[in-house]
């Protein structure tokens, strides 16, 4: 663990915090100690079972946050209000992620999935909520995009951030399931680069201190970059079918390739919907073709 503030320690993931793992808080206050999101490996989850966890808060649903939660059954869960029901419903959280339409073999690929769901969810958490931890105060911030329910968290007393899967990695922003909105993301990250923080710590990357407004703000811009070069491939008419494969967002496909390749379709398809929407693009038949 790596302590990052008083009596707040960083836990980065197995395999460098990426799929199917994650990088979590540990926050120890005088009266409750949590744990945001559960997805470090068993390895790394040693030393917070050593330090004790009263409550596990999961910042939004997907599988790479709860992984490792078989460890600690017997901890209550909490959640944002909008997220409860991917907890506790496997095939309709295969299904609003938009992977029941994939064609993909889902057993092969999701079998560490069983047991991850059923969830009971202890609390349900909402924008503004602050929770008082005993010298420590945790604020909750909806920040919907990558899921509906997803949330970021600011300790005041620290101005420490933690901004889950909004992860101000080289990437930048993922979107790849049904149920993500480009939209609610781009809200979300105007909304985190206010707020007053001095160190952001994310999923898969970080800490980062210095210039948070300016890593929001680079971040986000990868949306736009996107749509520059999906326009720019439709130079002449394509369908859909013909961007497949094509490394447009994703450089490579080094894990999970065809998983990998079935999210950049779906980033595809959202950015179509969302420039034809702004008169850039138009769909005719089964092309689609810049106006």
């Amino acid at each position: 663990m790596l302590e990052i503030a008083p009596n707040i320690y960083y836990l980065h993931g197995k395999n460098n915090s990426r799929f199917p793992y994650c990088a979590c808080l540990h926050i120890k206050g005088r009266d409750l100690r949590v744990l945001i999101d559960a997805g470090m490996g068993d390895d790394n989850m040693a030393p917070v079972l050593e330090s004790g966890i009263d409550v596990l808060i999961l910042s939004h649903c997907h599988i790479d946050h709860r992984l490792t939660r078989k460890l600690i059954p017997e901890v209550p869960v909490w959640c944002h209000e909008k997220e409860e029901i991917y907890f506790q419903d496997r095939e309709y959280f295969f299904s609003a992620m938009g992977l029941k339409r994939s064609g993909l073999d889902l057993v092969a690929l999701f079998d560490f999935a069983h047991g991850k769901f059923e969830i009971e969810i202890a609390r349900k958490l909402t924008d503004g909520d602050r929770i008082e931890l005993g010298g420590i105060t945790l604020e909750i911030i909806h920040s919907p995009g990558h899921t509906p329910g997803h949330m970021a968290f600011f300790i005041p007393q620290h101005d420490l951030l933690f901004t889950g899967d909004i992860d101000l990695t080289p990437f930048g922003p993922f979107y790849g399931h049904d149920f993500a909105d480009i939209n609610d993301f781009l809200s979300s990250i105007e909304k985190l680069k206010q707020v007053k923080a001095n160190m952001a710590i994310s999923g898969h990357a970080g800490p980062f201190n210095g210039n948070l407004a300016g890593r929001f703000e680079e971040y986000g811009r990868k949306i736009y970059k996107r749509d520059q070069l999906l326009l720019e491939r439709l130079g002449q008419p394509k369908s859909l079918s013909d961007f497949r494969g094509g490394n447009l967002f994703y450089p490579a496909y080094p894990d999970y390739p065809e998983l990998i390749r079935w999210f950049e379709m779906v980033h595809i398809e959202k950015h179509l919907a969302r420039l034809e929407t702004m008169g850039e693009v138009r769909q005719k038949d089964t092309m689609w073709r810049r106006v």
